[in-house]
């Protein structure tokens, strides 16, 4: 039931899975809706898929349950959403957004191990670092080209968050005058 003066809205459809359907109604099932919407411009724009014939996958094929792409776009959605280590992974592995991200409806997610092994056997050497620096040239590359750009700008952001003792991580900062953590955003 509406209220008085609310008008019906109509759900969002991603190009990559159009049975998925995401509206504003009905009980919370996800919080990181923002996985479809990566999904939708890595799909977009071919952004992991293109270059991940590069890399050597190593693994047993009779002995893996996510592909390396599921893998590639499981590790990089996360960090994108914010969980920039794998520690999360066991708890998003089942979460719905993600599961349909990685075209898993009714099966988990990589778990922490997984994820880390992947990321420290291959993403971090040699062949998987080349790749992952290739796939973010394409995307910026693609993003220029789109909006017939010559340069892309980069703000990098910073946040002030004092701290009382001695944390581990803080430091003095000349600019706030007092001791704090200072990440970049």
């Amino acid at each position: 039931m509406r209220a008085v003066g609310d008008k019906q809205r109509g759900a969002i459809r991603p190009e990559f899975d159009r049975s998925i359907s995401i509206d504003f109604q009905g009980p919370k099932i996800t919080s990181d809706t923002g996985f479809l919407l990566m999904r939708e411009i890595d799909q977009r724009f071919n952004i992991l898929k293109a270059d991940v014939s590069q890399i050597d996958d190593p693994r047993s094929p009779r002995h893996t349950d996510h592909s390396f792409l599921q893998l590639l776009r499981q590790r990089v959605y996360q960090v994108a959403a914010g969980y920039e280590d794998c520690n999360e992974a066991n708890h998003l592995r089942v979460d719905p957004a993600l599961r349909l991200t990685l075209g898993k409806e009714h099966e988990s997610g990589a778990g922490q191990s997984a994820l880390s092994r992947f990321e420290s056997n291959i993403l971090a050497i040699g062949k998987g670092l080349k790749a992952l620096e290739d796939m973010i040239s394409l995307s910026a590359d693609t993003l220029l080209r789109r909006r017939n750009k010559q340069r892309l700008v980069i703000d990098v952001d910073s946040t002030e968050d004092p701290v009382h003792g001695n944390q581990e991580g803080a430091a003095f900062n000349g600019y706030f005058e007092q001791a704090c953590h200072h990440p970049l955003f």
